[in-house]
C-alpha cells in the first residue's frame, strides 16, 4: 500500500473546466457498445455496465459514437440517436453516472465519408452515396460525392442539436469524434480534402467544419459547457499526415475545444496497421501515443490535453501527467478488464489493479456477439447477472483439480462466497500451460495476471496443495460436496512422417526455451500460438522464421481483432506466411509441403509444429463420480482462450451452495 497523494498527485487532482469539476484525471474513453434497442438508444444492460465503470472512481464516462445527421435518422435500432425525446435511457445514463460522482459526456459523430461499419453497410445495400470533402471513390467501391455548404451547415446545427438534446438529458460534456478515420478526420485531411473553397486547402480551411461544429456547440449550450474533441495526431500509416500535420491541426482547434483528446489512426482505420495501433495492440508499449501527445500540447496554450494508449499502469500514467506530456489518462479497455482501477489508485492499492492485457478479444466478443467482455474478468459487462439477488449460498468443501488459468479463478470464485476450498496442482508452480510463455515480452500483463491471482489464492486462505497429481481415490478421500475439474488440454501431435526428429519440436517447447530454435525455422501451423511464436522468435532474436499453414488465413480463434494485431506483426517482422500448403514430411534438411498446384519444399534448421490442443476430457471425467456437484471447466471442456476458461470457472464456481444440487 501507498500514500496515493504523494505517488500520484497529479493523476488524483481535480480538473474543472466551466462549471464542471473532474474528481481526477482518469476518463473512460468512448466505449461503444452493439446492444442498442429500437430507435437507437441503449438498453437497460448498457445503463449499467456504464453504471460500474463510475461506481469504480473514474471521473468521466463516455458514451460512443452518436448520430448527429438528421438525414441518417430511421425507425429501428440504429443509429444511436440521442435528439429523439422519447429515447429515455440516455438521461438514465447521465443520471446513474452523474449519482456516483462521474461526469456523462457523449461523443457525437458524423458518419459523411467514414463512417461506422453498421452506417457503410446501410449506405452500400442502398447504392446510396457518401459524402464527403471531395469526390472519389473508396477502395471499396464506394462512391463519394462532394458536399454542399448547405450540407455543411445542416451537420453544423446538427452538432448543436444533438449537444443540447445531450446537455438536456443530464450529460455533462460532450466529445466530436474527428479520429480513426471518421468524416471529420478526411476534412482534416490534405490526402482526402482536395477543396479550393473555404473549406479546403490550408490547414484552417481544413478545419474550419470541426471549429465550426464546436462553436455552434458552446454557442447553444453555453460557453461553460465542456466540449472535446477527438483527433488522430498522425496517421501512422504511409500516406497519411504525420504528427507536424496533427499538430497545425491541433492549433487551429486550440481554444474552441476545451480538451483535444490525442489518438492516432489512418484514413482506413480497419487495416491491420491502423487498428493495432488505434485500439493498441499487446505488440506495443502502453503509453505509446505520449510522444505525440507530447508534441501536441507544444502547440496548444488553452486547451487541455488528453492521451489514449493502452494505459493499465498508474505509475507511467503519473510519470506522464508530471512531465507535462498530457494533462489528462483516457482507458477504455483497462476499465472494462477493472473499472475499479481509479479508487485503487485514489486508495493506495495498486498492486490490485487487474491490468488489461491488450488481448482484442473483448472487441471481437462485441463485433461477434454483442457483449463486451473481459477474458480476465469474468464479471466485466455481465451487470445484470452481477446485480441478481441471489440465495446466500450453503458452505461447501469444494475441491478443485489443476490449476491453471480456470482452475485459479474457480478458487477463488468459490473462496470469496465462503466456501472451503482445496486447490490442487501436478506440478509446482500456479498457471498451467500458459507459464510457458512468460519471458514472452507483450505477454508480460498474461503474467501480471497470474501472479495477481496467485496473491488472491493465498489471501482467500485456500488450501493450496502443489505436486499433487491426483487419482480418483485420492480426491474421494477429501470427501468433497463438489469437484471442478480444470485438468487443461496438451498439444496436438500431428500425423507427419518425421514429426519425431531431433530438429522437431512442439511450440510450447520453444516458448519455454527458445535457444532450441537455431538457424532458418519454419513454423507449421498459423494458429494463434503459431504466429505469436513466429514474433516472438523474430522480434525479440532477429531469428529467420517462416510459417506454413493448411488454411487461407490467419486462425486466431473467435479473436478476430486480436488476429488483425498480428496479421500487423507479420508485415512489420516481414515474417512469410505459405497459406493452403500442407506439410507432409519432415527431414533433417526440411520439411516437403503440398499446395494446391505443386509440391514445395522448404529448407529448414529447426521445425516447430503447433497443431492446436487436445482437451482432456477422458482425464477430467475420471472424476465424475467422486463427488455429488461435477463441473468440467476450462480448456478440458473445450479447447478455446483464457476468456472461455475464466467464464466458466467464475460462472460454475458462483453457484455452489447456493440452490438444491448445484
Amino acid at each position: 500500500m501507498v500514500d496515493p497523494f504523494e505517488t500520484f498527485p497529479h493523476l488524483l487532482a481535480p480538473l474543472k473546466i466551466g462549471n464542471t469539476v473532474f474528481r481526477n484525471r482518469m476518463f473512460c474513453a468512448p466505449t461503444g457498445h452493439a446492444d442498442i434497442i429500437a430507435d437507437g438508444q441503449p438498453s437497460t444492460e448498457v445503463i449499467m455496465v456504464f453504471e460500474r465503470v463510475a461506481i469504480g472512481g473514474a471521473a468521466m464516462v463516455s458514451e460512443g459514437e452518436v448520430c448527429v445527421d438528421p438525414r441518417e435518422f430511421r425507425e429501428g435500432r440504429w443509429p444511436r440517436e440521442i435528439t429523439r425525446l422519447t429515447n429515455y435511457n440516455y438521461p438514465r445514463i447521465a443520471s446513474v453516472v452523474h449519482r456516483h460522482g462521474a461526469v456523462a459526456s457523449m461523443e457525437l459523430s458524423f458518419s459523411g465519408s467514414g463512417p461506422h461499419p453498421i452506417s457503410r453497410a446501410m449506405a452500400m445495400a442502398s447504392g446510396a452515396p457518401l459524402e464527403g470533402p471531395s469526390e472519389m471513390t473508396l477502395p471499396d467501391g464506394l462512391r463519394v460525392v462532394e458536399m454542399t455548404e448547405e450540407r455543411i451547415f445542416e451537420i453544423i446545427e446538427g452538432y448543436g442539436r444533438a449537444a443540447l438534446a445531450a446537455k438536456n438529458a443530464g450529460f455533462g460534456m460532450v466529445a466530436l469524434h474527428a479520429a480513426h478515420g471518421r468524416a471529420l478526420q478526411h476534412w482534416f485531411s490534405p490526402a482526402m480534402n482536395r477543396r479550393t473553397d473555404r473549406w479546403g486547402g490550408s490547414v484552417e480551411n481544413r478545419c474550419r467544419f470541426a471549429v465550426m461544429a464546436i462553436d455552434e456547440i458552446h454557442r447553444v449550450c453555453g460557453r461553460d459547457f465542456p466540449v472535446e474533441i477527438r483527433i488522430s495526431g498522425t496517421e501512422i500509416v504511409k500516406d497519411g499526415y504525420g504528427i507536424d500535420e496533427g499538430c497545425r491541426i491541433a492549433g487551429q482547434l486550440d481554444g474552441h475545444a476545451d480538451i483535444i483528446n490525442v489518438s492516432v489512426g489512418g484514413l482506413n482505420s480497419y487495416i491491420p496497421e491502423s487498428l493495432a495501433r488505434t485500439h493498441l495492440s499487446m505488440f506495443y508499449p502502453q503509453g505509446r501515443n505520449a510522444e505525440y501527445a507530447a508534441e501536441i500540447k507544444k502547440h496548444v496554450k488553452k486547451s487541455y490535453v488528453g492521451i489514449a494508449g493502452g494505459f493499465s499502469d498508474p505509475y507511467l500514467a503519473e510519470e506522464i501527467l508530471a512531465s507535462g506530456q498530457a494533462d489528462i489518462i483516457y482507458m477504455a479497455r483497462q476499465l472494462v478488464c477493472d473499472p475499479d482501477m481509479p479508487n485503487k489508485v485514489r486508495t493506495g492499492k495498486p498492486e490490485e489493479i487487474r491490468k488489461c492485457m491488450r488481448c482484442l478479444q473483448c472487441f471481437s466478443e462485441m463485433v461477434a456477439h454483442g457483449n463486451m467482455v473481459c477474458a480476465i474478468n469474468p464479471e466485466s459487462n455481465r451487470d445484470r447477472e452481477n446485480y441478481y439477488s441471489l440465495p446466500a449460498p450453503v458452505r461447501q468443501r469444494v475441491l478443485v483439480i489443476g490449476g491453471g488459468i480456470a482452475g485459479m479463478q474457480a478458487a477463488i470464485t468459490a473462496g470469496k462466497n465462503g466456501h472451503n476450498v482445496i486447490l490442487c496442482e501436478k506440478g509446482g508452480e500456479l498457471g498451467g500451460n500458459i507459464l510457458c510463455e512468460r519471458q514472452v515480452p507483450f505477454k508480460e500483463r498474461l503474467h501480471d495476471y497470474i501472479e495477481q491471482q496467485k496473491r488472491l489464492i493465498e489471501k482467500l486462505n485456500i488450501e493450496l496443495r502443489l505436486n499433487t497429481r491426483l487419482t480418483p481415490e485420492l480426491a474421494r478421500s477429501f470427501r468433497p460436496d463438489v469437484i471442478m475439474a480444470a485438468v487443461g488440454s496438451e498439444p496436438v501431435i500431428p500425423d507427419i512422417p518425421g514429426i519425431d526428429g531431433k530438429n522437431v519440436y512442439q511450440a510450447m517447447e520453444v516458448f519455454k526455451n527458445p535457444s532450441l530454435a537455431k538457424g532458418k525455422i519454419l513454423i507449421l501451423g498459423a494458429g494463434l500460438v503459431g504466429t505469436e511464436l513466429a514474433i516472438y522468435l523474430a522480434g525479440s532474436f532477429g531469428s529467420h522464421v517462416e510459417v506454413v499453414e493448411m488454411q487461407g488465413g490467419i486462425n486466431a480463434g473467435d479473436n478476430h481483432v486480436h488476429s488483425v494485431a498480428i496479421e500487423d506483426m507479420i508485415i512489420q517482422k516481414k515474417i512469410p506466411i505459405h497459406f493452403h500448403t500442407k506439410a507432409v514430411e519432415i527431414t533433417d534438411k526440411g520439411v516437403r509441403c503440398q499446395t494446391p498446384d505443386k509440391e514445395v519444399f522448404f529448407n529448414a534448421d529447426t521445425v516447430i509444429h503447433a497443431a492446436g490442443m487436445r482437451p482432456l476430457q477422458e482425464e477430467a471425467l475420471r472424476f465424475a463420480q467422486c463427488a455429488p456437484v461435477f463441473h468440467m471447466i476450462g480448456d478440458c471442456r473445450k479447447g478455446a482462450n483464457i476468456l472461455h476458461a475464466t467464464s466458466t470457472a467464475h460462472t460454475a464456481a458462483k453457484y455452489i451452495g447456493r440452490y438444491s444440487y448445484v
